[in-house]
């Protein structure tokens, strides 16, 4: 069963006990600490492992959460891993810089919550899934000081939706039909400290984003 796991404060508890609900409804796991971890000297261990075992981070944004330094270290940490991060606003409140460019799914609405439209973003999501050695990317790299169109309208789909790796036929989707795979093998080769290979789900050809 594909895992999720979700950050969060404990004062937005119902949040998390719902979306267990939800997805679990969906066929998705929800991985979440439920205080049993942080007392103890081995909380840290257990958060991540439980967030290399998921597939994406879920976020609960909050005035809660943005004041949690828990909640801070999950995402960061999973950020760092490669992993696909998923806010989810709960109310209006201030937002991290690295988290304010990812597309976030409106949860503040009593009445209109999406759900349709996160299971549908862990869907994609788990269609691209890769193993975890696949998801080692190489920290503080540089860009080079000049991108073309197509490498910018790549990163803004990847750092729009909060992934870390996209196959070259979600690409050709979402940007530009036109785009084969020997011109996108053809953009990971001319900007080697943007991008590199990346091998998804069912051997699909895809590209990885490198952590700055």
């Amino acid at each position: 069963m594909t895992t999720v796991f979700i950050s969060y404060s404990t004062k937005d508890h119902y949040f998390a006990e719902l979306a267990g609900i939800k997805l679990a409804e969906a066929g998705i796991n929800l991985w979440r600490d439920q205080g049993q971890l942080r007392p103890g000297s081995d909380w840290r261990n257990g958060i991540e492992r439980g967030i290399s075992e998921s597939i994406a981070v879920l976020v609960a944004l909050s005035e809660n959460s943005a004041q949690s330094s828990y909640v801070t270290f999950e995402w960061a940490y999973g950020l760092g891993k490669g992993k696909t991060v998923i806010p989810v606003k709960l109310e209006a409140c201030a937002v991290h810089p690295r988290l304010e460019p990812i597309q976030s799914l409106d949860f503040s609405i009593p009445g209109s919550l999406p759900w349709n439209l996160l299971i549908e973003r862990i869907r994609e999501i788990e269609a691209d899934a890769t193993s975890e050695e696949d998801l080692e990317t190489s920290a503080n790299t540089p860009e080079p000081p000049q991108q073309d169109a197509t490498v910018k309208a790549i990163l803004a789909y990847l750092n729009q939706r909060g992934y870390q790796m996209v196959s070259y036929e979600r690409l050709r989707r979402r940007i530009d039909p036109e785009l084969t795979d020997q011109k996108l093998d053809d953009v990971v080769n001319a900007n080697p400290t943007v991008f590199r290979f990346a091998r998804l789900k069912e051997g699909k050809r895809g590209m990885a984003k490198l952590i700055p």
